[in-house]
């Protein structure tokens, strides 16, 4: 299996995704968000890539319910924000969540023409990686950014995959892989002090969201694996 990195959506062009199994890496908080709505029993995700169309499908699906942010802030007139902590069972158990962010349902997006798209973070990723032992693709990990810059906890946790993946396939790594392979082992002991210093940390701190990423940089947390397909993200995990 050979494995390639992408540090923002905006790089995720057709030919880079093409025939590969992608890995969506958003971590604060996207991804962190639809893992753990998906464990709390929602039913399925709809990605929606700007509220607008959030909005449209809402006129599709009006039983559903509206999550997202907009700057880090939930979306005006939505239900619920990007805080994975909001997505508890009573609220959303057996529910169909649209979920609109800034970068994370963007990079899904620019993702489509991979062969198959999992939703991956710290929380999931050594189950997610199980799984992987069935792909007989080429993995691609695609972090999502901030606005076409780099991010750190993206890039992190896509160390942490790798580190996971280096004892299982044995994968030739490229020198983005190695760095982000040894960000991660540099950042391990203390994911929560080190990624609470980058720019997405910084702004989450700013708005009183600790918890966020306290929660965001557990490791090995959830049994969860969200697949995207059909413009519908599900759980194929068999631990729920």
């Amino acid at each position: 299996m050979n494995i390639d990195l992408c540090f923002t959506a905006q790089k995720l062009t057709s030919p880079l995704v093409y025939g590969k199994t992608a890995i969506i890496l958003d971590i604060f908080r996207t991804s962190s968000t639809i893992i753990t709505a998906l464990y709390q029993g929602a039913a399925k995700i709809l990605p929606a890539f700007t509220p607008q169309k959030a909005l449209q499908l809402k006129k599709q699906h009006p039983a559903s319910l509206l999550g997202g942010e907009t700057n880090c802030l939930k979306t005006d007139g939505f239900d619920l924000g990007n805080s994975p902590l909001e997505y508890a069972p009573e609220i959303i158990k057996n529910q169909t969540i649209i979920l609109s962010t800034t970068n994370g349902t963007t990079t899904i997006q620019q993702a489509k023409d991979a062969a198959k798209i999992y939703i991956g973070s710290f929380l999931n990723a050594p189950a997610l990686v199980q799984k992987l032992q069935e792909n007989k693709n080429d993995l691609l990990l695609a972090c999502a950014g901030t606005q076409g810059e780099y991010s750190l906890e993206d890039v992190c946790c896509a160390g942490y995959f790798l580190h996971l993946l280096k004892n299982t396939v044995n994968p030739l790594l490229n020198d983005k892989a190695l760095s982000a392979l040894a960000l991660y082992h540099n950042f391990q002991k203390n994911l929560p002090y080190y990624l609470s210093r980058s720019q997405n940390g910084r702004t989450l701190l700013a708005k009183g969201y600790w918890r966020d990423i306290e929660y965001c940089c557990l490791q090995n947390f959830l049994p969860t694996i969200p697949l995207y397909c059909d413009s519908t993200i599900i759980d194929i995990s068999t631990s729920k």
